[in-house]
This record gives C-alpha cells, sequence and structure tokens, in this order.
C-alpha cells in the first residue's frame, strides 16, 4: 500500500508541474480546452481522491 501511495503522490506531483507550466494562447475564442470537459476532469478527480481516502481509512 506504501508503495502504490508513493507511486500516486509522485505521479500528481508531476501532474502539478506540468499544469503550472505556461501555454501558448489559443488563436481562436481564447479557451485551449473547453469549460465542461475541465470540469468534468476535475470530477472524476476528486471522485478518485475521495475512494482512496476511503480505501486508507482518512475521514477526509
Amino acid at each position: 500500500m506504501g508503495q502504490a501511495l508513493a507511486r500516486l503522490e509522485a505521479a500528481v506531483e508531476r501532474l502539478a508541474i506540468i499544469a503550472a507550466r505556461p501555454r501558448p494562447m489559443p488563436a481562436s475564442n481564447g479557451e485551449s480546452v473547453p469549460r465542461a470537459q475541465v470540469q468534468a476532469i476535475a470530477d472524476r478527480l476528486d471522485e478518485t481522491i475521495a475512494r482512496l481516502r476511503a480505501a486508507l481509512g482518512e475521514d477526509s
């Protein structure tokens, strides 16, 4: 379990680094990814984190 948690933490850290990188401005309407798609990904990530916390026995 500890190894899986360490791998997950490393993956989240890599995602944070990538998300912090500057992105070029799109030429069209100012949005490179539709907001609905971003929200759907965020919702899935929140659900995954909640399941992980439940599996690890954490309350919050």
